[in-house]
Order: structure tokens, then C-alpha cells, then sequence
């Protein structure tokens, strides 16, 4: 499933950076928990997933998750801003290491060491 537009709108990006808003009505919040709706980490993920791919023009699969810290709750605000860094892009042979983080109002919720693999 594409998070984008169903969990995510994307606001803009830049070769190192996404701002998303999310969307409070996403059925995902609605599950996940009703009345006190949280961002789940398999979603944070999927819109790393999501926007490096964006970034880089290509299709990836996660291979290895090195490290993944949630240092806040992620909960969708209206008109909140939601920036997705990446500190690193990169390949090696046909994997590609990504290193960054998820910030809300100036606030890092998320830290992650991913590997993904080029499809």
C-alpha cells in the first residue's frame, strides 16, 4: 500500500529533505488508536521508504534495519509539518545505506539507520 496521499501529503522535498503533513482522517489513525491516534513505526518506515525513493528516482526494498529509535509519539496535527532528513543517501554496490531522521515542530521524534536494496 502507498502511504502517500492515504497517510502523508507530500508539501515539498529537496535532494536531502522532505516536509509532509499528515492526514488526521487516514483510516490508519483511525485504527491506530481511535481518540488518541499515534503514527505507527511500521509507518514512519514505509514514508522513509516512501520519499528516498522519491529522492532518488528508483525502487527500493528494505533489507536491514541497522537502527531505529522513536524518541517521541508521532501524532498527526492539522497544518503540522512533519520533516524527513537524510543525513545519508548512500549506495554501496546495490544496497544503499540511509541514515536520518523524523522531526515534528522542530522536534526529533525518530531517529533511523536503514539499508535498503535497489529494485
Amino acid at each position: 500500500m502507498r502511504l502517500e496521499n492515504e497517510l502523508y501529503k507530500l508539501v515539498d522535498r529537496d535532494d536531502r529533505s522532505a516536509r509532509v503533513r499528515l492526514l488526521p482522517d487516514s483510516v490508519i489513525f483511525k485504527a491506530h488508536f481511535p481518540g488518541n491516534p499515534v503514527t505507527p513505526g511500521v509507518c514512519q518506515v514505509g514514508m522513509v521508504e516512501e520519499l528516498a525513493e522519491m529522492i532518488l528516482d528508483c525502487k527500493l526494498h528494505l533489507r536491514e534495519v541497522k537502527s531505529l529509535k522513536y524518541l517521541e509519539v508521532l501524532r498527526p496535527q492539522p497544518n503540522q509539518t512533519i520533516v524527513i532528513s537524510f543525513d545519508n543517501l548512500e549506495p554501496e554496490d546495490a544496497e544503499l545505506k540511509v541514515k536520518g531522521s523524523i522531526a515534528a515542530e522542530d522536534k526529533m521524534v525518530t531517529k533511523f539507520s536503514l539499508v535498503f536494496v535497489k529494485q
